[in-house]
């Protein structure tokens, strides 16, 4: 049982990258924003909102890890962390405990790009088609923008290791590569994994 996280700043292809590992490995794909947008498309993008994305998540990933039938054995998951918030990492120190504490394995994997290269991304195709918030271009870059003038969305090194030591953490630069070749590198770290153990 995996525990799969993609995690990094806004744009940088956490999602396609998602789509790809899902090709390639027994696992399914639960990127941000199908929460998010499940609740906002009712709520508004609130705080209750928020609230309700957060438990949904929560309650799918112990259902999970107790589950006898399900369809895959693991989940790949999508997540901005603001590594400056206690809040932030606390969240996923928790979701990643649902899983080692069924004796499940956890990847960390971290994107990272410059953020010219992030806003070319905010536009693509597939992005604004899956996630209906980012279809206003101009909220979308300014928020892009915000959050990485107001928060540090990359961590710094030795900071994910020290503070969830228990987790296998891998760190790509995926600037000039595509999903495919960044999903191969994942997959291959995984696999390697299983043969250390």
């Amino acid at each position: 049982m995996d525990f799969i996280v993609i995690m990094g700043p806004q744009a940088v292809g956490k999602m396609t990258v998602g789509r790809e590992v899902e090709k390639r490995l027994d696992a399914k794909l639960l990127f941000n924003h199908q929460t998010i947008d499940l609740f906002a498309h009712f709520l508004g993008y609130t705080k209750e909102t928020f609230r309700l994305s957060d438990q949904t998540r929560k309650e799918l990933f112990r259902a999970f890890v107790n589950g006898e039938e399900n369809t895959a054995n693991g989940i790949i998951f999508t997540l901005v962390v603001a590594f400056d918030l206690l809040s932030d990492k606390e969240y996923l120190k928790k979701i990643c405990t649902i899983f080692t504490e069924k004796g499940g394995r956890v990847f960390l994997v971290e994107l990272e790009t410059s953020l010219e290269i992030r806003l070319e991304r905010n536009g693509s195709e597939s992005r604004l088609e899956a996630k209906p918030s980012k279809r206003n271009l101009a909220f979308s870059k300014q928020e892009l923008l915000t959050s990485s003038e107001k928060h540090r969305l990359n961590s710094s090194p030795g900071e994910v290791n020290e503070f969830i030591p228990e987790a296998h953490y891998l760190r790509i630069d995926n600037s000039n590569r595509t999903a495919g070749q960044v999903a191969e590198e994942i997959t291959a770290f995984i696999q390697q994994t299983e043969v250390e153990l």
